[in-house]
């Protein structure tokens, strides 16, 4: 499978194939308008996902990207601690939605990449900008997928 690149008009930016370029990333911790905001969720839980065949997602994602299988909940995967759920649908067609995994360097990237190759996936070249080293490629039900290292940008929440 041979991944797309955005087409010149769409408005995606060639340094990077979702416009982070051109989104400002806010710096600041900005402080509630209202009381309402003083309480928020602790964490993101989980994404769900639909596939038009969702058994075979669930394979690629566990056999492929080392997903486990939640044993409770079969339409469950898990990553570290953060949550797929898989179900039967249409899969999100939207140029710019994609799930983003941090690797620990480059040569991670790369080697995630050439293993991916062996599955007949190939992943787009390597975006380089700062610090930040990024690669994607699609998955079987139509999924981009990008994975990056990115030199120590803080994670958890914590850009102040």
């Amino acid at each position: 499978m041979r991944p797309r690149r955005p087409a010149a008009d769409s408005g995606v930016s060639s340094e990077c194939r979702w416009g982070y370029d051109a989104l400002p990333m806010a710096r600041t911790a900005h402080p509630p308008t209202h009381p309402s905001q003083n309480v928020r969720p602790v964490a993101l839980n989980h994404v769900h996902l639909t596939a038009e065949d969702p058994e075979a997602e669930i394979a690629f994602l566990c056999n492929v990207l080392g997903f486990r299988r939640d044993k409770s909940h079969r339409s469950f995967v898990w990553l570290g601690n953060m949550q797929l759920a898989v179900t039967k649908g249409e899969p999100i067609r939207n140029e710019r939605f994609h799930l983003g995994f941090r690797m620990d360097s480059a040569a991670a990237v790369d080697e995630l990449c050439a293993a991916l190759a062996k599955h007949g996936i190939a992943a787009t070249e390597a975006v380089e900008t700062g610090g930040y080293f990024s690669r994607s490629f699609q998955d079987p039900a139509g999924y981009w997928f990008e994975v990056f290292a990115d030199g120590g940008i803080p994670a958890l929440g914590s850009i102040d």
